[in-house]
């Protein structure tokens, strides 16, 4: 089989399964997502880079084609205009000739591809959550295997060296004798520690939310212990850093609801149990070294940002921004990386005040509410943690990039955001009802 047919196969499996099941296409896409990262390293090749891209392009062809009537409901929801801009900006961009036009493609792929994951999953049924809750429970404990069989063998047992998996192999900064960072199946330790992070909300509701049946329960909590597991196992400090804002976030959007907090306290002191037990486990540690942090933060937020943002109000073109992931074989190509390690540095060189400014608006809408507290009901906990763990991913994104192109965790970010996007809406809905 050439490696052509992988790209091939992900995108009909994707839409196959979708034109049958929102739900399951979504679940699909990710589970391709969690797999991706051991199949790029191992199988290297322009098309193999696409894999999951060609997945997501299934996904959105059998929203549009198998599942019309919600499609059509999107035209009346706020969140639909603004998903335009989002990708309307970038997508003009691209047309003006300031960098290679295929880095550019990539540029616009890493910034845009992903958004419309925003209004699939504002369809989403409940029972459909429960499926995806269900399938990330599963996955985790894979993802677990994988992640403790690199611990124990060496990334050289999953990972040969080559162009993609050269940041596996530097990441070597984990205890005292130098150890790996652990990525699992996936292409990096803050891919897997990432995807971990972003499973929580929906393992937390279907571990402690109300009406779940026990056997479910041991199902979601087997699989909320193995996110909580691959967060430290990682030996990347920022999903732990974002797990540990999260909590306190959460009870906080509870009205400090006292179930909330004690789950808070329960998760960190999980979390805090499991750093004692390896040292490998204890990079996030590091996150206590208040100097250590200064520094980090200097590293990718700083004066410079006013600089870069008076210096370039229209951006450098697409392509141009440090933290965009430019493939190996159009690494000749790609123009001097400018900017910091810092998210909004990179929309602001790609796409200029505009693009910045339009994220900001986006965020401003989805997260500047307060999510309706309705603990009680079906994803009513999940609800929660997800508007939590959204406000903290963003609120933090001036450390570190690839908060928008991280496979698949973006994703799964951008679908708790599309399931926030659809509460937002019905309550705004609600609000403009006639009277009486």
């Amino acid at each position: 089989m050439t490696l052509i047919a992988l790209p091939i196969l992900a995108f009909g499996a994707a839409l196959l399964v979708t034109l049958r099941s929102l739900g399951g296409g979504l679940i699909c896409v990710i589970t391709i997502g969690y797999f991706h990262g051991y199949i790029r390293a191992n199988y290297l090749s322009v098309y193999t880079t696409f894999l999951f891209d060609a997945a997501i392009l299934g996904l959105y062809l059998g929203f549009v084609l198998g599942h019309s009537a919600r499609v059509g409901q999107l035209s009346r929801w706020a969140l639909s205009g603004w998903v335009g801009l989002l990708l309307l900006w970038p997508g003009m961009l691209v047309f003006v000739p300031v960098n290679d036009f295929l880095v550019q493609l990539v540029a616009l792929r890493a910034t845009v591809w992903f958004v419309p994951v925003l209004l699939v999953a504002s369809q989403l049924t409940a029972a459909e959550l429960v499926q995806l809750a269900r399938a990330l429970a599963v996955l985790n404990l894979l993802a677990l295997g994988g992640g403790l069989y690199v611990y124990y063998a060496g990334v050289e047992a999953l990972y040969p060296f080559n162009a993609v998996t050269q940041i596996i192999y530097i990441s070597r900064d984990v205890g005292s004798a130098g150890y790996h960072r652990v990525p699992s199946f996936f292409l990096s330790a803050h891919a897997y520690g990432g995807t971990m992070l972003w499973t929580l909300p929906l393992l937390v509701e279907r571990t402690f939310g109300v009406g779940v049946r026990w056997g479910e329960r041991l199902l979601a909590a087997s699989g909320l212990f193995a996110a909580v597991v691959g967060i430290l196992l990682c030996g990347a400090r920022q999903p732990a850093a974002l797990a540990l804002l999260m909590l306190p976030a959460a009870w906080g959007l509870a009205r400090f609801h006292a179930g909330v907090g004690l789950l808070a306290v329960g998760l960190a002191g999980l979390g805090l149990i499991l750093l004692e037990q390896s040292e490998r486990f204890q990079r996030a540690k590091e996150l206590l070294d208040t100097e250590q942090v200064e520094r980090r933060v200097r590293l990718s937020a700083n004066e410079s940002f006013l600089e870069l943002l008076l210096r370039y109000p229209a951006g450098a073109g697409l392509g141009s921004a440090y933290g965009t992931s430019i493939p190996y074989f159009l690494a000749d190509r790609a123009p001097q990386a400018i900017g910091l390690e810092n998210e909004f540095s990179r929309l602001l060189v790609d796409q200029g005040w505009l693009g910045v400014g339009l994220w900001l608006g986006f965020l401003l809408w989805l997260l500047g509410r307060p999510p309706p507290l309705r603990l009680e009901a079906s994803f009513g906990l999940a609800v929660v943690f997800m508007h939590a763990l959204a406000l903290v991913s963003w609120a933090t994104a001036f450390i570190g990039t690839g908060l928008l192109s991280s496979v698949p965790g973006s994703v799964l970010m951008l679908a708790q955001m599309g399931v926030l996007a659809r509460v937002r809406e019905v309550q705004t809905a609600w609000r403009n009802r006639p009277a009486g």
